[in-house]
């Protein structure tokens, strides 16, 4: 038996070098044709491999997670590029052609996501401690990527560079009232404010702690009527609105309400409004969420194609006046992310253990490498219904989000509840 598993796990790897110990079982070591890392690893026993063999994607988070799964040599990231590299060899085998469907057969029902199931899920990831987003966001607690002008740029300017981008895409009139969709924590919301103080913002979020903290956030700041979050589905909403916006909250959607979402941006943006979504995106065809991750940190997830989502947009009157694809941003965010979390985890309550700190370990890896390997993307779309209402060229972007960058740097609201 163990002879079968590892002459499958052998079609696997085509990158690099993986040495496997058993329990106390002499090292079995599996070379691909092709250069990569050098990985040694130990299981406890026969049944950590054919969980292995059966569903990687699955198993390594888990054995790590669990302790069961120790890294001999090199460390976690040595392993995830590892992963990484030889994903599409798995993928390619017979074995991975079954353990695909059945994953995209799983993924097409998990992500139905009418609205009670939307709000368990943001409640699953969302509603966790404070603490917790504090040890690893930036003050803004920007849960999204940041835009990099050069790689040495700090976390807390990368977010300011990516706030400043989408609220120059939103071209904000006087007077303009906007919405923004998934508002998070409300450091959007009270940077447009900021940027725009004659703007009304409505943000809506689906996690309670999120819409509490917000609302402090806008007492705190003296803002009420002028900024408002609302615990609410955006299917529930009635106003029209001048600007609408959307980052990261497309990702919770699931594919088979593409179109309705985009159908409420037609039926809820006024006749002269600007949209701008900003949404993780998967290179390739469509394929099922990671189910590691669709297990332990975003039930109800799905990456959307480009063609996913042009398709989705060609059945409403709206239309792209502009589009951005961030291709290696997030990776960096992610390790921004990692490295402060490391930096900080020893001062989270007891309450997240070790075993918790090594998901969120993995997690964080496994997202920077999904970015790394080529697998993902940012894009942002912006929507109109008159093409004429932004400028012909591009070079607007660019000047409004000095203007709006150096605002936010110089004039400061309290972001942060102590």
């Amino acid at each position: 038996m163990k002879y079968f598993f590892f002459l499958i796990l052998k079609k696997f790897i085509l990158y690099g070098k993986l040495d496997i110990e058993i329990g106390n079982d002499p090292v079995k070591s599996i070379v691909g044709q092709l250069d990569g890392p050098n990985i040694h690893i130990q299981i406890l026993n026969l049944k950590h491999l054919f969980l292995i063999v059966r569903s990687p994607e699955l198993s390594f988070g888990e054995l790590y997670m669990n302790k069961e799964l120790k890294i001999k040599k090199g460390n976690l990231e040595d392993l995830m590029k590892f992963l990484m590299l030889n994903y599409n060899s798995w993928q390619s085998t017979n074995f991975g052609k079954i353990r695909k469907y059945l994953n995209d057969l799983k993924n097409f029902f998990s992500t139905f996501n009418p609205i009670k199931k939307a709000k368990r899920n943001a409640a699953h990831h969302y509603d966790l401690n404070d603490d917790l987003f504090e040890s690893f966001l930036d003050k803004r607690r920007q849960y999204s990527c940041g835009f990099f002008y050069s790689k040495n740029e700090s976390l807390e300017d990368a977010q300011i560079n990516k706030v400043s981008r989408l609220v120059a895409k939103l071209q904000i009139n006087k007077g303009n009232t906007v919405l923004d969709i998934g508002c998070g924590w409300g450091g959007l919301g009270l940077s447009i404010y900021n940027c725009n103080p004659s703007t009304r913002i409505t943000g809506i979020t689906l996690s309670e702690k999120q819409h509490i903290y917000f609302n402090q956030l806008i007492k705190k700041n003296k803002l009420t009527g002028k900024v408002e979050c609302l615990l609410k589905d955006y299917r529930e909403l009635d106003n029209e609105y001048d600007r609408i916006v959307s980052v990261g909250m497309l990702e919770h959607v699931g594919h088979h309400n593409f179109e309705k979402f985009f159908q409420f941006i037609e039926n809820h943006l006024k006749p002269k409004g600007v949209a701008v979504i900003h949404s993780i995106g998967r290179y390739g065809l469509p394929a099922h969420t990671n189910p590691w991750l669709e297990k332990y940190i975003f039930p109800g997830g799905y990456l959307p194609t480009f063609s996913q989502m042009t398709h989705a947009i060609e059945k409403t009157s709206l239309k792209i006046t502009d589009i951005e694809v961030m291709r290696l941003h997030y990776a960096e965010t992610l390790k921004k992310w990692r490295e402060k979390f490391f930096k900080n985890k020893s001062f989270l309550p007891k309450t997240y253990d070790e075993k918790f700190s090594r998901m969120w370990e993995f997690y964080l890896l496994a997202s920077e490498y999904f970015f790394r390997s080529g697998g993902g993307m940012v894009f942002q779309f912006q929507l109109a219904k008159d093409q004429e209402v932004v400028p012909l060229d591009r070079k607007y972007i660019s000047s409004l989000e000095k203007k709006y960058s150096k605002l936010l740097k110089q004039k400061e609201f309290t972001y942060i509840l102590n």
